[in-house]
């Protein structure tokens, strides 16, 4: 896992925007980004301190590639979903998964009502798959390199 991944994530983990961390610090969005994304890697020792002491990290595991942090299946499932350029269908995703954490986590929802709506996003997973099937909707839609049937 290169640097820009691990600042990405580790960021998020955090809940803290771009704009936010950037300005803590005391850099541009911009520059921020263009580390995130691998474009540019900081040229001051002092700033990769600075991020990993915010993260109470050492610099040494942010600088080194072969150190990968445990992402979550959520986070792999996001991650896939942009290198996928599905950004759409990330940012829909990201909204269901956090509005159903907040109903599973600290909602009002009984235990009885939180297993039935599991049922039902369940049974709604598998009939969209069916329909999917059915009407002949390709799973690797919109990916660069169509399946070779």
């Amino acid at each position: 896992m290169q640097f820009g991944d691990k600042i990405r994530l580790l960021r998020k983990r955090a809940g803290i925007s771009q704009k936010d961390f950037a300005e803590q610090l005391g850099i541009t969005r911009r520059a921020l980004v263009y580390y995130e994304n691998g474009e540019r890697f900081p040229r001051e020792a002092g700033l990769i301190d600075k991020i990993a002491g915010f993260f109470n990290v050492s610099s040494d595991f942010l600088t080194d590639d072969s150190e990968s942090i445990a992402m979550t299946k959520e986070e792999i499932f996001l991650e896939e979903a942009k290198a996928e350029d599905k950004l759409r269908g990330k940012s829909e995703a990201k909204k269901f998964i956090e509005t159903t954490k907040c109903l599973f986590a600290g909602g009002e929802l009984s235990e009885e009502d939180k297993d039935a709506l599991f049922e039902v996003l369940t049974e709604i997973y598998f009939d969209s798959k069916k329909k999917a099937k059915k009407y002949g909707v390709r799973k690797n839609k919109g990916s660069k390199n169509p399946p070779t049937d």
